[in-house]
């Protein structure tokens, strides 16, 4: 019963969200990679430096981590034998869905290493959500950034906070309607095609993760 009704509530998630599911790392792994590296800060460090700047440095070694991740994503075919359910995604949503997924990707993984840093278990499924929902705000706001329309770091939570008022599952599905928007259109505009290379490119995407991950920071450090 459990199983019939979890598939019907995902029924309706946009193919974005769906491919997304498939490719990003299990969140087991990345707490315990992130608890590895935060112990590695602690024991370096802790003889003169406070906890809350451990965090601060560890969460600042995360970030560049995975910026420089999603600036080196290549082409989604490249990358078919190397990310797990990639191919699955190809082949089920299509090229324009995979490259965006594989975008994100690394942006979601980053906020479940920055929620890490600060306590949380993002194995439990809420906490996992809201790191969706923190990484897919990011996204959107960095767009309305480049139309000067981007909020400060305290503006970003608070609106964070809101979309946490009610049902995550149903704020996570309304916002990666807007990433996938958001994807379709930036790669519209610089005549990218879909399917070859990377969908935002270099540049573009490193910036994106470092927003992405400093909003996250702001957000992990009082939530």
């Amino acid at each position: 019963m459990e199983a019939t009704e979890n598939h019907s509530v995902g029924n309706d998630k946009p193919a974005l969200l769906k491919a997304i599911e498939l490719v990003v790392a299990d969140p087991a792994e990345i707490m315990m990679e992130t608890q590895n590296l935060h112990e590695k800060y602690r024991n370096k460090y802790e003889a003169d430096r406070s906890e809350d700047d451990i965090q601060v440095m560890v969460a600042d070694k995360i970030i560049s981590n995975y910026s420089y991740y999603a600036a080196f994503v290549g082409g989604t075919t490249g990358l078919t034998g190397i990310v797990p359910g990639l191919g699955t995604v190809i082949a089920t949503f299509g090229g324009a869905t995979a490259d965006a997924a594989l975008s994100m990707k690394y942006q979601i993984e980053m906020t479940m290493a920055l929620a890490v840093v600060y306590g949380h278990d993002i194995t439990l499924e809420e906490k996992k959500r809201v790191c969706f929902i923190v990484a897919g705000l990011g996204a959107i706001n960095q767009a309305a950034k480049e139309g000067g329309k981007a909020v400060g770091s305290k503006a970003f939570v608070r609106m964070t906070q809101e979309y946490l008022k009610g049902a995550t599952l149903q704020a996570v599905k309304e916002i990666f309607k807007k990433v996938g928007i958001t994807f379709t259109r930036k790669a519209a505009e610089k005549a990218i095609p879909f399917g070859v290379g990377v969908i935002i490119g270099f540049t573009a995407n490193k910036g994106l993760t470092w927003y992405i991950g400093s909003k996250a920071r702001d957000f992990f450090m009082v939530y």
